[in-house]
């Protein structure tokens, strides 16, 4: 029993993802003090004062009198002013998303902020055209803007990151775990000074981005930002728009959500993919609800006076529970919408859970959670307040164990007793460090939660994808495995291969040297048929991949 459950943990944690010395850029859902607008506004009073309810609101004001015209207003508008900061920083446009911070982590955990060249807007064809390559006009008046971030740098005194590529916020979508996604054009933007190769490294080694998607470019013509198209929700789930059949992009945009649908996001999984129907407004211009701000437990929404707006909100509380969903109308066109004008700014002590939710559990066998809890305060966890919260289905009350430290840095885990086929699970994670910051995991916990089925059925044999650095053929085989391995370091590489039952059926090791692809062996002829699990670890990355035995 003890090596079955081995198995479970095994699949369960078979793909790694960014760890904590990692530089990573940060996602969009993580821990925020608040969010950045300009002065002149390009929002709704309302949205304004809803900004300032419960966060921080940072308002880039080009001068005092300036401050002195938005203080009038927003007491106007009801704004909070007690959690307003002004900041002196002049600005061309309101399109804080686009020129705003990135936030990033370096390898020792020091929150930075990126700075990466910005000049506007091309318009480029895309959706039905061959040519969507474009070389920037320079010189259009966003210099002003192109500053910003390092007056923001030295206003929340936060080292400063430049980068010499264009990385327009509004076409990059990052899950903060070394995933990103933009349209073409962010490659033909950078054309002129930085080729592709060049673009992808500089995002890998300053950004921490070493999986970075490129989406074919889903607008007729238009800017092509991707936010207009699609939204992360969460490391596994992305949003899609969805237009009507009639129109010219339809087939563009379902193109996109197909290519989405087939990338491996941060868990060695397929994006589950959550369409949102996006009717037309105004002649062929459709509603643009992807282009949303999510908040720390907010979404907020751009809504368009249509009947398709209540829908919108609908798809985004089904797909987002436990957030609160809240929509604004104003000013917003089909390519500039919500998310456009509005920038996080993170919180540079933020309290860091991860968690990768198991498939499935296997019937009467103990389960166990882990969740990864990082204090970038450092100010410590406190252990007695590391919780994870779990019920049955049905039940109102949940119970809660404490979390136990695992051999690895930052992991944590806890044990449930084996319950019969067709229970579900539902739980969350919950932590508190010593500078008083407290996070769920998921964060609109306990109205959002993970849910784990009970089966009998071994979990996740056939969702380990086969990963590009490693392979084994013949599928299926038949008396011999070749399993060809091409490491991203160097050192002892160590290889296992388990039944489904969790016992090893063939082990080996070998030196490695980065790049240099190596070659090796299993002879499984005297082996039963069926499915097996290899399972490689070199400088304590886990990769594992699936053998099928005739």
């Amino acid at each position: 029993m003890g090596k079955r459950l081995l198995l479970i943990l095994l699949i369960s944690s078979s793909i790694s993802f960014t760890t904590f010395s990692q530089r990573r850029m940060v996602a969009e859902w993580e821990p925020a003090y608040g969010t950045l607008i300009r002065w002149p506004l390009g929002i709704p009073g309302n949205l304004v004062a809803e900004l300032a309810s419960d966060d921080s609101l940072y308002v880039l004001v080009r001068n005092a009198g300036q401050q002195v015209q938005a203080i009038s207003t927003f007491q106007a508008y009801g704004v909070n002013l007690d959690h307003c900061r002004f900041i002196i920083a002049p600005t061309y446009s309101h399109w804080t998303r686009d020129w705003g911070p990135h936030y990033v982590f370096d390898e020792a955990g020091q929150a930075c902020i990126a700075d990466p060249i910005f000049d506007g807007y091309p318009w480029v064809p895309g959706c039905n055209t061959s040519d969507a390559a474009t070389a920037l006009d320079g010189n259009r008046g966003y210099e002003e803007d192109d500053a910003v971030n390092a007056i923001l740098a030295a206003e929340f005194d936060l080292p400063l990151i430049s980068l010499p590529a264009y990385l327009t916020g509004g076409n990059v979508m990052t899950d903060g775990q070394g995933r990103s996604v933009s349209t073409r054009q962010m490659l033909a933007e950078n054309a002129p000074i930085c080729d592709e190769a060049c673009f992808m490294a500089v995002t890998a080694d300053s950004l921490g981005l070493p999986h970075y998607f490129i989406a074919e470019n889903p607008e007729v013509y238009g800017i092509q930002h991707i936010d207009c198209y699609a939204k992360m929700l969460d490391e596994e789930k992305i949003l899609v728009k969805k237009t009507p059949a009639w129109h010219p992009e339809y087939a563009c945009v379902e193109a996109l959500a197909q290519f989405l649908g087939n990338q491996i996001n941060c868990y060695g999984r397929k994006y589950e993919i959550v369409r949102i129907f996006c009717p037309a407004y105004s002649g062929n211009a459709v509603a643009a609800y992807t282009n949303s701000l999510i908040i720390n437990k907010k979404v907020l929404v751009p809504l368009f006076g249509i009947s398709g707006d209540e829908e919108a909100l609908d798809t985004y509380r089904e797909a987002m529970p436990g957030y609160e969903v809240k929509g604004f109308t104003g000013s917003w066109y089909h390519y500039d919408a919500l998310h456009c004008r509005a920038m996080g700014i993170f919180d540079p002590h933020m309290l860091v859970m991860r968690h990768k939710p198991p498939l499935h559990a296997v019937a009467n066998l103990p389960v166990t959670l882990t969740a990864k809890i990082d204090d970038r305060s450092e100010a410590g966890l406190i252990p007695d307040l590391l919780r994870l919260f779990w019920r049955v289905e049905g039940n109102m009350l949940w119970e809660n164990l404490l979390l136990t430290p695992a051999t690895q840095t930052d992991t944590f885990y806890a044990v449930l007793p084996g319950f019969p086929a067709g229970t579900e699970l539902e739980y969350y994670f919950a932590a508190t460090d010593s500078s008083g910051r407290q996070e769920r995991l998921p964060r609109t916990a306990p109205g959002g939660y993970y849910r784990l089925e009970v089966s009998n059925i071994m979990p996740g044999v056939e969702e380990i994808p086969q990963l590009s650095n490693l392979r084994v053929s013949p599928v299926p085989a038949n008396d011999i495995v070749l399993i060809s391995y091409k490491p991203a370091g160097s050192g002892w590489l160590k290889l296992a291969i388990y039944d489904i039952h969790g016992k090893q059926v063939w082990n080996d090791e070998m030196y490695v040297r980065n790049g240099i692809s190596v070659s090796m062996s299993w002879y499984c002829e005297n082996v039963p048929a069926g499915f097996y699990i290899l399972k490689t670890v070199l400088d304590q990355e886990l990769q594992v991949t699936k053998i099928i035995k005739n």
